[in-house]
């Protein structure tokens, strides 16, 4: 996944899908713990997610 393009790093620039996935919002990754990442959302705090409930930017 190294040379990959969508690949997902601390502070990549992401979007994630809240609730029912009608609304996304833009963040930080902050924190990667295997299949679960940790997005910060700015002054909304953060939320955590999975890879494939993820977007990069």
């Amino acid at each position: 996944m190294d040379s990959e393009h969508n690949e997902l790093r601390i502070g990549s620039a992401v979007k994630v899908p809240l609730n029912d996935g009608a609304i996304w919002r833009f963040g930080w990754i902050t924190r990667i713990d295997g299949d679960e990442i940790t997005v910060d959302l700015g002054r909304d705090g953060s939320v955590t997610t999975t890879r494939g409930e993820i977007k990069r930017l």
